[in-house]
This record gives structure tokens, C-alpha cells and sequence, in this order.
């Protein structure tokens, strides 16, 4: 006997008439009685019964197995389209560049796997486009932020740093950087957000914009330290700027105010520009540089002369912090090339063979040299307001330093100087009692301008050292009770079980502080961490702006840079896989 017959098609009559699973016969009536009699009669051996059980059963098994596989490449796939996302944002590159993957992809395996019919077909399922990845890297950005808020909600204290620069469109655009400190004294950076700024630039815009972005990001600004900018007078104006503003309102506490430190020190600099050495290098550089022919005749000398010497002269960019002292620097070690190319382009320039202009360049070279060691010193993320105070006082006393040697005529710190003199004693004997002169106004300069961080030292250093500090160097707005503060500073100093903890590190020691029996104190040091005193994280993005915004993507939505911007920049790590399990899984097609 057949265990299955042909199947019988379907009418439209049949609708609602009953139908054996086991034959696919009709029963006419449909009642219990007739439903019986058909099962009793035509299947009463149990062999054709359970056959045909299990038989279904396996049909719905297989049913639900390939829908769960399905499922689960829908999900594998979408958490891999989720991953190149992330990777192309953090690279800075286009949306576009999700279908060059692919590509390249479907290249790879075509020749390294040729037979995997499977990893081809995953391959050709990614979701890649222009517009997937554009909605995966918002997905991405909405999860981090949504991490961000969280942090921010939970901190203790946070401070902020901002600065504005305009895009390649000339389009004004503040850039608001949030540092927070949490209970367990983990610190956070990150860019709370990037405003185009429409109209004008003035104090209370910017004010107004600030309030904008603290509203919408739930800040409490209760939990506010310290405010750093760029020290423009829209943003430090006693009266109409942006901190004058805030300390008027009554929402904000009491909060310590930065000019951003690395700016300062790039201002002091600048003081030391010897203009008879400046202009006819960078006459020399242009000549150079700017002019194709002349530009690769020079490397042609360069290569030609089989020295162990760059292969080019460096421009110079007056807002790169660095440019100068890397261009001067550059310019002398390839003096002597320059000097056989100038005199076969028949170009004068009788600086060159003088040995006074040639000693003033090398100081020169030399000073710059260790302000750029400072002001790389001063860059970085994470950085703590002591460490970045104490390298500032630190080089003040270097030129101190530098500036007994100069008169003792030792050109220990000067190498630069010392092989442009040649030892020459004539040539020394008129130069060093001048740029002693130059290093003392240098000096100077750097205390005037950092003379309000030399009165707050004494609180700023006591973060990393509490044990040498006074027991009354905690003042307003770092303590609420500065009598209790001294009682609790002179208990610290006499624990000997803390004293051991402080050579592991300044953040692990304040995690060991106990904050029931030092709340004054621990206060204190957690505000400190929060501080921002520069705003290297504002010049950092903006130039990841340029890039991520160049000329070749200049239509990019405000709210397409701000998310690029933050996913570029951010030190979270988003849940990709929470962000699938999310989403309605689909393949490419």
C-alpha cells in the first residue's frame, strides 16, 4: 500500500471543508462523528499513523531550523556591515567607501577562496551602501552619546573646554568638549558637541548656543569646575564674553577660568621672533618651494650631493604651533645647499655669509627647539592640570639656567649655535650677552603671562603631593569648608598607611582616599581632576573637521559632521551587538 498519494488541488469550494493530513480526502460534514468514522475506517493501523506524524513533524523542524539559520546570517551579517561602519568613521573616510570594502572583498575571496560558495554569499549579502553605512555610523553615534549622558548624570564634577574655527564653507563652529571625573576617580574626555554658529560670534552667543547644548545634554551645572578657551575676547571678556557672562548668571557656581595653557606659551614665543633672521628665510623657503622649476632643481642638487641630508625644505604655517622652529631647524641643517643653489640662480642674499646673522639663526634654532619640546610636552589628552603646570615652571627655570650659561659663554643647551659659531671667541664675545638679554625677556614674558597659575600652584600641586603641601593651601571654590579642609589635610599628612599608596599614581592613590573620613580633601582632588587648562581636544577635532569635511565633502549635513566628528574622536566602544539585536536583520540585495 502507497503511504502517500497524489496531491489533490485545492477549489474554491473546499474553503472550510475538512481535510485528512494523512490521504488529503474531503470529509463532507463537518462533525465530530463523520471526522471519526473517516479516521476509524480508512486509518485504523497505527504504522501509517505514526509515519505520517513524524513525517510532519520533520517538515516543521526543517521549516523552523531554516528560518533560524536565516535569522541568525541576517544578524552575523548586520553586526559585520555595523563593524566596517565603525572602522570607516574612525579611518575619517567617506560614506562611499563601504562598496570599495565590498568590492574589494568579493576580489579577495574570489582568488583566495574561490570554492566557498558560503563566505561568497555573506560576502554579497552585506549591507555596504552609500546609505547603510550613513544610518549605521548615526546608529553607532546615537548609542554613544546615549553613554555619554549616563556618564554625565552620574559624574561629580566636569568641566568644559571650547574653542571655534571655521570650516572649509568659512561657517563658524564652536566646539564644546566635556571632562568629567566619577566617583571611582575615572576621568573622561569627549566632545559634547560641535554648533555651526549662524549669524555672529559675540560673548552672548556663544553663552546662549552653551546653554542650548547643556539643556539638551541634561547637564547640571551645579557640577561645574572650570571653564577653558582660547582666550579670545568673546570667550574671556570680564564684561561681554562668554566667562564673564557665566559668572553673572546664577545658575553657574563658582568656577575656575583657563586661557588655554598651550596658546599661552605659543603667544610667549612669539616674543622671540628675531625678524632680520625670520624674513630672509622664509624670502629663501618661498623661492624655493612656490616655484616648480626651482623646487625640483633643489631636490635634483640634494640628490646630486649623495649627503645625509633631507631630501626638502619645510614651509612654514603660522597657525601650526610647531612650523617654525621645524622650518628654521630644517633651513639650517641644509645651509649649505641652499647657499650653492642660490649662487647658481644668481640670487643674493649676503645674510648667508655673515657670521653674526648665521649665529643669530642658530639661537634661534636652538630656543625654538625647546619651546617645541615645552609645548609638545603641554598636547596630549587626559592631561592633569599639575602636570601641565608644573612643565611650564619648570621651563622657566630651564631659562634661567640658559641664561647663566650664556653669560658664562657655555653652549652646552645651544648645539646649533655653538656649530654656527664655530667657536669662534670674536663671534661669541658679541652675541652671548644678547641672547641672554633675549632668554631673560623670554623669562619674564612667561611670568607675567602664567602669574595667575604661580599664585594657584599651591592647590593645583596638591593633588599629585598632598603630603608636602600647607595645611591651608585648600581654598574656595575647591573646598566648601576650608576650616574642616585644614584639620582633614593635617590628618592625611599623618597617615602613614596612605603615604605607601601615593607611589602607585596619583589616580589610583585618590581611589585608596577614603571619602568618609577626608570628604573636604578628596573634594578637592576631584575637582582638580576634572579641570580642563587647555583646549588641545578642540584643536584636535577641528583637525579632524578638515578632514572629515575637505572640499571634496563640503555638502555634509551639520548633523552628519557632528556625528562623524564624534565617532572619529570618542573613547567609548559602542554595543554593536546590542545595536543589532535592535534591528529588523536584512541582507543585501
Amino acid at each position: 500500500m502507497s503511504l502517500s498519494k497524489r496531491a489533490v488541488k485545492r477549489k474554491v469550494g473546499d474553503e472550510g471543508t475538512p481535510t485528512c493530513l494523512m490521504c488529503t480526502e474531503k470529509v463532507a460534514v463537518y462533525k465530530e462523528y463523520d471526522i471519526r468514522r473517516h479516521y476509524s475506517t480508512r486509518h485504523a493501523e497505527d504504522e501509517l499513523r505514526k509515519h505520517k506524524v513524524n513525517t510532519l513533524k520533520r517538515q516543521s523542524e526543517k521549516q523552523t531550523q531554516l528560518f533560524r539559520k536565516f535569522g541568525k546570517h541576517s544578524e552575523t551579517v548586520t553586526l559585520a556591515s555595523y563593524q566596517v561602519a565603525w572602522n570607516i568613521a574612525r579611518a575619517k573616510k567617506p560614506y562611499s567607501e563601504g562598496d570599495f570594502v565590498k568590492t574589494c572583498l568579493k576580489d579577495v575571496i574570489a582568488i583566495l577562496a574561490p570554492e566557498n560558495d558560503n563566505l561568497k554569499r555573506s560576502v554579497s549579502d552585506l549591507q555596504l551602501s552609500r546609505h547603510t553605512i550613513e544610518q549605521r555610523i548615526s546608529d553607532i553615534n546615537n548609542s554613544i552619546e546615549t553613554q555619554l549622558h549616563t556618564d554625565l548624570e552620574k559624574c561629580l564634577y566636569f568641566s568644559i573646554a571650547l574653542d571655534e574655527s571655521c570650516d572649509i564653507q568659512d561657517k563658524p563652529q564652536l566646539a564644546i568638549f566635556v571632562r568629567s571625573v566619577s566617583e571611582d576617580c575615572t576621568i573622561k574626555e569627549e566632545l559634547l558637541d560641535i554648533v555651526p554658529l549662524k549669524d555672529r560670534t559675540r560673548g552672548i552667543d556663544l553663552k546662549e548656543t552653551l546653554m542650548t547644548v547643556a539643556e539638551k545634554a541634561h547637564l547640571q551645572l551645579s557640577k561645574l569646575t572650570a571653564i577653558a578657551t582660547d582666550g579670545a575676547p568673546a570667550m574671556l571678556g570680564a564684561a561681554n564674553g562668554l566667562v564673564g557672562l557665566c559668572k553673572a548668571d546664577d545658575r553657574f557656581p563658582d568656577f575656575w577660568t583657563f586661557h588655554c595653557i598651550i596658546h599661552q606659551e605659543h603667544l610667549v614665543s612669539k616674543k622671540l621672533n628675531l625678524d632680520h633672521v625670520m624674513k630672509p628665510v622664509l624670502e629663501i623657503v618661498n623661492f624655493i618651494r612656490t616655484h616648480a622649476l626651482n623646487h625640483r632643481q633643489f631636490k635634483n642638487l640634494i640628490a646630486e650631493l649623495d649627503e645625509d641630508l633631507p631630501s626638502d625644505l619645510l614651509f612654514h604655517c603660522t597657525v601650526r604651533w610647531l612650523s617654525r622652529g621645524n622650518m628654521l631647524s630644517r633651513f639650517f641643517e641644509m645651509l649649505n645647499p641652499v647657499k650653492l643653489f642660490l649662487g647658481e640662480k644668481h640670487k643674493e642674499y649676503p645674510q648667508l655669509h655673515d657670521p653674526q646673522w648665521i649665529s643669530d639663526l642658530g639661537f634661534l634654532v636652538d630656543m625654538l627647539h625647546h619651546l617645541n619640546k615645552l609645548n609638545v610636552d603641554l598636547q596630549g589628552k587626559l592631561k592633569m592640570l599639575p602636570d601641565l603646570v608644573q612643565s611650564v615652571f619648570t621651563f622657566v627655570s630651564k631659562l634661567k639656567l640658559f641664561q647663566t650659561h650664556l653669560q658664562k659663554r657655555e653652549l652646552t643647551h645651544f648645539p646649533s649655535l655653538l656649530k654656527a659659531s664655530g667657536g669662534a671667541a670674536e663671534v661669541l664675545q658679541r652675541s652671548t650677552a644678547r641672547y641672554a638679554t633675549l632668554v631673560e625677556n623670554l623669562q619674564q614674558s612667561f611670568e607675567d603671562r602664567f602669574c595667575n597659575l604661580r599664585e594657584k600652584r599651591p592647590q593645583i600641586t596638591f593633588l599629585i603631593n598632598p603630603f608636602t603641601a600647607e595645611s591651608d593651601c585648600l581654598k574656595a571654590p575647591l573646598v566648601t569648608n576650608e576650616a574642616a579642609s585644614q584639620l582633614e589635610m593635617i590628618e592625611l599628612c599623618e597617615d602613614d598607611r596612605l603615604k605607601s599608596v601615593l607611589r602607585e599614581g596619583t589616580t589610583e592613590f585618590w581611589k585608596t582616599v577614603p571619602t568618609d573620613r577626608y570628604p573636604n580633601v578628596k573634594q578637592a582632588a576631584l575637582k582638580l581632576m576634572s579641570m580642563f587648562a587647555a583646549t588641545y581636544v578642540c584643536e584636535s577635532v577641528f583637525s579632524t573637521l578638515k578632514q572629515v569635511k575637505s572640499k571634496h565633502r563640503s555638502v555634509l549635513t551639520d548633523t552628519h559632521v557632528k556625528e562623524l566628528l564624534r565617532v572619529a574622536t570618542t573613547e567609548y566602544k559602542p554595543d554593536l551587538k546590542r545595536l543589532v539585536d535592535n534591528k529588523d536583520c536584512q541582507v543585501s540585495h
